[in-house]
C-alpha cells in the first residue's frame, strides 16, 4: 500500500508533508498485523471482521493529532509513550473490530483486543517481553491488576489520549524506577 493509496481524501493530504514515504502505511500493517495475531490468539478469526476503512482511519486519525502536536509543540520525533497512548485512543473511539458472529462477553470485544495488542508493546518496550507462561506467578499477578484496573478505566471510565500516555509513562517509569533500585541498567 503506497502513500498516495493510503491517503486518499484529499482534505488528508496533508499529513504527507509530515510523514512522507511509507510511514503511515508501514504503520498500518503493522497494527494490522498485530491485530490480526490477537484475534487469531483468542481463536475468533471466524466470529470477528477487522473493518480497514475504520482500521484506515484509526491510524489516520493517530498521524492528525501526531500532525498537531508536532506543530504546537515543536517537536521533530514522537515519544513512544503518545504514539502507544494515541494509537490505543484511536483504537478504542474507532472500534475496528466487528462481531459477524455472536460471542460471550461481546460488548467489550475491541477494549479487550486493543488490550492484547498493546500490553505486549508496552512490555517490550520495558524490557519486559510478555511470554506469559514464561513468567512467575507473582509477576502473572501483578500484570493481571493492572490490566483489569486498565480495562475497567477504558471500559467504565472517560480517558482522552493524554490520560492513555500518562498511564503508558508511569507504567514505564515504574519499570524503570525498580530496575534503578535493584541497581540495574534500563
Amino acid at each position: 500500500m503506497s502513500e498516495a493509496g493510503f491517503v486518499k481524501d484529499k482534505h488528508y493530504q496533508f499529513l504527507l508533508k509530515y510523514f512522507p514515504g511509507n510511514i503511515m502505511p508501514m504503520r498500518f500493517m503493522a497494527l494490522w498485523a498485530d491485530t490480526v495475531k490477537v484475534v487469531e490468539s483468542y481463536g475468533l478469526e471466524k466470529k470477528l471482521r477487522i473493518d480497514e476503512s475504520s482500521f484506515q482511519n484509526v491510524i489516520i486519525d493517530y498521524f492528525i493529532d501526531t500532525a498537531r502536536l508536532k506543530d504546537f509543540q515543536d517537536i521533530k520525533r514522537t515519544n513512544v509513550d503518545k504514539i502507544y497512548g494515541y494509537e490505543l485512543f484511536w483504537f478504542l473511539r474507532r472500534h475496528p473490530v466487528q462481531l459477524i458472529e455472536d460471542i460471550p462477553d461481546n460488548f467489550d470485544i475491541n477494549e479487550k483486543i486493543a488490550l492484547g495488542v498493546f500490553i505486549p508493546r508496552i512490555l517490550a518496550e520495558a524490557g519486559l517481553p510478555y511470554e506469559p507462561k514464561n513468567q512467575s506467578k507473582e509477576f502473572q499477578d501483578i500484570l493481571n491488576k493492572f490490566i483489569h484496573l486498565l480495562f475497567y478505566n477504558i471500559k467504565y471510565r472517560p480517558y482522552t489520549q493524554q490520560t492513555l500516555e500518562l498511564m503508558i509513562e508511569a507504567f514505564l517509569c515504574g519499570c524503570n524506577c525498580t530496575r534503578v533500585a535493584l541497581n540495574k541498567k534500563p
